[in-house]
């Protein structure tokens, strides 16, 4: 074989090749969109959803049908996930363990900041603490795994939210909210607000929201296709961690989250250029 005809098969090859990892990664965003939404979906809704063409979200349902990942509803034409899938998240999930992936930067943080370190992770939408780190100081301030914030006037919490599907920020906005202080934050105006802000700074704080004097301040923690995998936060007094947040501790905090974001494969945050703005 010439070395034209070399190169022009190795140049075919590679378009293919680029062809079937942009398939895959089509695949995988909808399974995510289907996730997120919890519930069935139809073509429309998650075209609409994915900003992608019907006929290009239709051929990616129809071989994940096929793989029997998805399921189509008979009398809705709707399509869900399937128990095939759950098995093989079950499965994933007994190999994968996001605290001993998080606990180096964990510490890091703790040394950096001087406070107790805590992560989360979204459980049926909520957060759940699952690791923490207390900091090593004469009075010390935690939180004990198994703990859940209010999702609505906590940092962790309102991190989770801001990240959710539209649904379930509408599911969980809705109706007559309640707070355990008096400033907890209840109103879902302001609260709509608060959430647009944290998807753009990436940080957020809740003053005395869940406790009168203790603050906590969280960033969100993602995997690969910049789907949240979790938060990762301070928690003190609002003698230390404050708010807005002092930028040294905003800053080691981004880079914790950062690089706990970067060993689950995204670059959310270097392609965000770092710490956001305090304001």
């Amino acid at each position: 074989m010439s070395t034209a005809a070399a190169e022009a098969v190795a140049t075919e090859d590679d378009a293919e090749g680029t062809a079937a990892v942009r398939s895959v990664l089509m695949a995988v965003r909808v399974l995510e969109a289907m996730a997120l939404a919890g519930r069935a979906l139809g073509v429309s809704d998650l075209a609409r959803q994915l900003g992608e063409p019907k006929g290009r979200v239709h051929r990616h349902l129809v071989t994940l049908r096929k793989a029997g990942l998805v399921a189509q509803d008979s009398a809705t034409d709707r399509y869900h996930l399937t128990w095939r899938l759950f098995q093989i998240g079950q499965a994933a999930g007994e190999q994968f363990d996001l605290r001993r992936v998080a606990e180096p930067a964990m510490h890091r943080l703790r040394d950096a900041a001087g406070q107790s370190v805590l992560l989360a992770v979204p459980t049926g939408g909520e957060p759940l603490v699952v690791h923490a780190l207390e900091a090593p100081n004469k009075v010390s301030i935690t939180v004990q795994p198994g703990n859940r914030p209010p999702l609505h006037c906590s940092a962790q919490g309102r991190v989770m939210l801001a990240f959710s599907a539209a649904e379930q920020q509408d599911r969980a906005l809705a109706g007559k909210l309640d707070g355990p202080t008096p400033v907890s934050m209840t109103d879902p105006a302001l609260l709509r607000a608060r959430l647009a802000q944290v998807r753009a700074r990436l940080w957020e704080t809740a003053p005395s929201e869940t406790l009168l004097g203790i603050n906590v301040l969280a960033a969100p923690i993602f995997a690969a296709g910049d789907v949240l995998a979790g938060s990762i936060g301070l928690v003190g007094s609002v003698q230390f961690v404050r708010d807005p947040p002092d930028g040294p501790m905003l800053a080691a905090l981004h880079a914790a989250a950062g690089e706990i974001s970067e060993r689950l494969g995204s670059e959310r945050y270097r392609a965000s250029g770092g710490t956001k703005s305090r304001q």
